[in-house]
């Protein structure tokens, strides 16, 4: 499998968009992160996108998932 260009930087992107989302005050659907990660030139599909949000969980960010419907937007709270 041949590596994608940016793909080491994809996580970093993923928690920019999530920052900007939060600093507009609005939540991100994964349609959305997608597009957003191709403007920053990184081609990605759901599950590897959603692996890096379970990581940066882990790192400790808090990002909620929520329903609405059959889609599954993100949020990024803001920490005290």
């Amino acid at each position: 499998m041949a590596k994608k260009p940016n793909g080491k930087l994809k996580i970093l992107y993923v928690k920019d968009i999530l920052e900007q989302t939060r600093a507009a005050g609005r939540t991100i659907s994964m349609r959305e992160l997608l597009e957003r990660l191709s403007e920053y030139g990184v081609s990605s599909e759901r599950k590897s996108v959603s692996d890096d949000i379970r990581l940066l969980r882990e790192y400790g960010l808090p990002i909620v998932c929520l329903h609405r419907g059959r889609a599954t937007v993100y949020l990024l709270k803001k920490t005290p």
